[in-house]
């Protein structure tokens, strides 16, 4: 329960919690051309901070200072107690030379946003329209601001630079909107995102519908497909632009997981295959399907292996490493490849017997304390211990005890999950899942969401049903909860480009990509197992941002050739980001652009969500 005490031109809010009595938790002091308004819901997780002026102002700035000291700082898909780990080229600390740092309303996964907390209390800031948020600290207590116009100082963070600080400006109004979110511990960070969440969400219709979507990915899929004068047959990484023409990558070419996806492509195109059959296609077109996918992983599962005997995870170049993230994919793939191979006739024991030489690769490095690493030498030597992406391989190991019921599985799965999970709750953030990031990112926790569910399935324990739930709320301080308008002149105003739903990818590369289509079926799966819609509407809005941008191979952006069908940009530039130095070509170039590299994943991802998802209605917006 809240209460507000008035002190002139201050508002100390005060929490009344039990034998304590009431205490402070935060306070506003109303400047004085201004008058400060509240109305608290009946719930008290959200307070309605209403502020008018005597006179329009063409700038304003509403702060909160709260009263404790916290354990963590939170600015949503940018800050992660200031970004402590890691050694990359990103915001660190929450100011530079004594100025605040200030984000704006399109760099952060919430407008204006910022919210700190510690055990018992906590604080979350959001704003409204064009603003900025900015969060620091004053006598070790934070101070929340919004601010208008749009602000972003000291400097602005560029992919390869720092540039000067960006000052907008707006028409004089007397009127601002900000909303704040108490709650106990990390509860206020749940609430900030839940009312941002429900401020803006709107069910809408796809740009493409699934039966489109999925024609034109595996069109893509078929495409990337490439025999190499070795014998190997794999799906290139993607497509590029050489100058002249749209090139498939002539080096890293090929990798299993991560940005190659070679074992998902391949059990997509088995389902294609049964789907064309079944649909009475003619033979030569689910021949197709069927043989290119049987190639592929036929020649990963044989050709494709270190001179140790090792499995690997990139094909090339020879001194690549094996990486936690792609085996624990390539594992679990395997497992689905095998099943779908025998519904079609077909026998691939040598799949099956692989997904479980990958668990098996595992739990020989698993540690006493449950960590199994990050990346290993072609050998099958240690080469990198830390990082949350090591979780990845708890997805196998899950997998192959709900297989087998053999109980060595389940101990190293649970063991692992034990590990990563305590790791993340411990410090509140996930690390190294983006492979080309040493940073705080997104999806190195995604194994935590999937892991989580699976342990659920496998054990029926609640408690692992509460861990993956909160690896979802993580999940969702990427995601974008606002559409924002870009200049029509941009290139992505000129693609109608929908922010809302997206996920940015880490603290050092702020920009927006598909990657969260790949845990759609668990977000569903997690609103049917806990009765709450927002996980639904969560993933449904994943999709419909996540299926933008597709190539009908008509498609034409920045005057480059129409682009390959079913093909689509990796990443969206949905701030002041990419290359300050704009390059000859314009890729990662400027602002609200595009990364011009039309890799191979997004393509995966929506087919994997595909034949996942049984009601293809429901992702075409007809069923909620």
């Amino acid at each position: 329960m809240l209460h507000i005490v008035e002190e002139g031109k201050k508002h100390i809010f005060r929490r009344q919690d039990g034998p304590d009595g009431a205490r402070p938790l935060f306070c506003i002091e109303t400047p004085e051309n201004a008058e400060d308004s509240f109305h608290i819901s009946e719930d008290g997780t959200l307070i309605t901070w209403t502020r008018r002026t005597k006179e329009p102002v063409d700038h304003m700035i509403m702060e909160a200072a709260a009263c404790f000291e916290p354990e963590h700082t939170l600015v949503p898909a940018i800050s992660y107690d200031g970004n402590p780990w890691g050694k990359d080229h990103e915001y660190k600390g929450l100011e530079k030379d004594g100025v605040p740092y200030t984000y704006a309303w399109h760099r952060c996964a919430v407008p204006g946003a910022a919210c700190s907390w510690n055990q018992k209390d906590g604080l979350a800031l959001f704003g409204s329209g064009r603003c900025s948020g900015s969060i620091f600290l004053k006598d070790q207590r934070p101070v929340y601001r919004v601010i208008w116009p749009e602000t972003e100082e000291p400097q602005v963070l560029y992919a390869d630079d720092w540039a000067e600080a960006y000052r907008g400006h707006m028409e004089p109004t007397d009127t601002f909107t900000a909303y704040l979110c108490p709650g106990a511990g990390i509860e206020a960070e749940r609430n900030m995102l839940h009312h941002a969440w429900e401020q803006n969400y709107v069910s809408k219709k796809p740009v493409r519908a699934a039966e489109e979507v999925w024609n034109l990915s595996t069109a893509y899929a078929k495409l990337l497909y490439t025999q190499e004068e070795d014998g190997f047959q794999a799906f290139s990484i993607g497509f590029s632009w050489d100058g002249k023409k749209w090139s498939k990558r002539p080096d890293f070419k090929y990798e299993i997981g991560w940005c190659g996806q070679n074992a998902s492509l391949a059990v997509s195109l088995l389902y294609d295959c049964q789907r064309r059959k079944s649909s009475g296609a003619e033979t030569k077109d689910w021949e197709e399907s069927l043989q290119i996918a049987v190639s592929v992983l036929d020649s990963w599962v044989e050709k494709a292996r270190s001179k140790d005997g090792f499995l690997l995870t990139r094909y090339d170049p020879q001194d690549s490493l094996i990486d936690a993230c792609n085996l624990g994919t390539y594992g679990v793939q395997l497992f689905e490849a095998y099943d779908q191979a025998r519904l079609l006739g077909l026998e691939k024991k040598a799949w099956l017997d692989a997904a479980f030489e990958i668990c098996d690769f595992a739990m020989n490095r698993q540690r006493l304390d449950g960590g199994i690493g990050m990346s290993w030498n072609r050998d099958g030597s240690a080469h990198e211990l830390n990082g949350t992406a090591g979780a990845f391989l708890i997805l196998p190991l899950a997998q192959a005890f709900l297989r087998t019921g053999e109980d060595r599985y389940n101990i190293a799965a649970v063991r692992a999950y034990s590990y990563y999970y305590r790791e993340f709750h411990n410090t509140g953030y996930g690390t190294s899942g983006a492979l080309d990031t040493c940073c705080i990112d997104k999806e190195s926790v995604i194994p935590l969401l999937k892991g989580g569910i699976l342990m659920y399935r496998a054990t029926g324990f609640d408690s692992n049903l509460q861990m993956a739930e909160e690896a979802a709320w993580y999940l969702s301080t990427w995601q974008w909860h606002h559409s924002v308008d870009y200049p029509e002149d941009s290139v992505l105003g000129m693609m109608h480009y929908d922010t809302f739903g997206g996920t940015a990818v880490s603290t050092s590369h702020l920009h927006i990509d598909d990657f969260a289509l790949c845990y759609i079926p668990e977000l569903l799966e997690l609103s049917e197992l806990t009765g709450n819609k927002e996980w639904k509407e969560r993933a449904l809005a994943v999709w419909r941002n996540g299926v933008q941008g597709i190539s009908d191979g008509t498609l034409q952006i920045m005057d480059k050739a129409p682009r390959p069908a079913g093909s689509c940009d990796e990443a969206y530039l949905h701030t002041r980001w990419g290359a300050l130095r704009r390059n000859k070509d314009g890729g990662w170039g400027g602002i609200f652009s595009v990364s011009q590299w039309l890799v191979a994943w997004p393509c995966a991802f929506r087919l994997e969500v595909l034949r996942k998802c049984d009601n293809w209605n429901l992702l075409n917006g007809l069923l909620q």
